[in-house]
């Protein structure tokens, strides 16, 4: 058999479950937010990464017949609680559409009934000093160090959303903050952002309402309250919800250091709407 024969086979077989699954198995990109995708290798990875991650699913439904009931539109499942409650346990990349528009990759955390990551610092290989635009469109690789952008994560927490940052501090403690209301608004807004503290769990103290109701800001977007300073530029550079200045609100600043502008590794995840308990670390040693 040519290879062109077995292309077309795997073609029309492949042709053949996705429309008896209703699975996407190839990404449409050529949509209005396209110009928010970085051209380069790292997506490039990702994309790859998310294609595997796709055929894995696949292979999984030829093997045990049952059909994904994914919502939006276009059969991409809006978050990654909708595909672990479709069976799928193995964490990693995966592409999702929270409202049925143009669909994009995000990182899944499986481990705790499907959660999306937002954001990660694991090792400082990416810089966080970073301009409005990047802030806007998202960087960084979504496998490992990202900030995924604020218009997805707009699109993400619209409809009301949870937020758990996970702690580690220099000591290798850790530490989290749950909150059960998260709202991103819109680009109109400068991304106004709007968290509550009712419900709230954590082994820290609440910190996160300081910055409630503030637009987000950047070293060149100076969108913060204080009278003189930019409180950006002035600690570490890292875009966020500054007010005067920050309580929880330097996780964007510079890895490593432990001085003012510095950060302990953290990421942030989210969960739309009323999801599953977070595994929550230890409370934080002292002494």
């Amino acid at each position: 058999m040519t290879y062109f024969k077995m292309f077309m086979n795997i073609f029309y077989l492949l042709a053949f479950f996705s429309q008896q699954w209703g699975l996407t198995l190839a990404l449409n990109f050529q949509c209005s937010d396209v110009n928010s995708m970085h051209s380069n290798n790292q997506e490039v990875s990702s994309r790859l990464r998310a294609l595997e991650e796709q055929m894995l699913q696949v292979q999984s439904l030829l093997q045990g017949g049952t059909r994904p009931s994914y919502t939006t539109v276009q059969g991409y499942p809006e978050d990654c609680e909708e595909i672990y409650k479709n069976g799928t346990r193995v964490e990693g990349i995966y592409a999702i559409s929270p409202d049925g528009r143009c669909p994009f990759f995000v990182h899944c955390d499986m481990t705790n009934g499907g959660w999306t990551v937002i954001q990660r610092r694991i090792n400082g290989n990416v810089n966080f000093f970073r301009d409005w635009d990047d802030y806007v469109h998202g960087f960084g690789d979504v496998d490992g160090e990202f900030w995924l952008g604020l218009q997805k994560i707009h699109r993400l927490t619209q409809g009301g959303s949870q937020i758990y940052f996970g702690i580690t501090n220099y000591d290798d403690t850790t530490d989290f903050a749950h909150y059960q209301t998260f709202t991103v608004h819109g680009a109109a807004t400068k991304y106004r952002m709007n968290v509550d503290a009712y419900g709230y769990q954590g082994s820290i103290n609440e910190l996160f309402t300081f910055h409630d109701n503030m637009v987000f800001s950047t070293y060149d977007r100076d969108n913060d309250v204080h009278a003189t300073a930019n409180c950006c530029a002035d600690h570490g550079g890292g875009g966020w919800w500054w007010k005067n200045c920050y309580k929880l609100g330097n996780v964007n600043g510079i890895y490593g250091k432990m001085t003012s502008g510095g950060l302990v590794t953290v990421t942030s995840t989210l969960h739309r709407k009323n999801g599953p308990e977070k595994r929550r670390p230890p409370r934080r040693r002292v002494g």
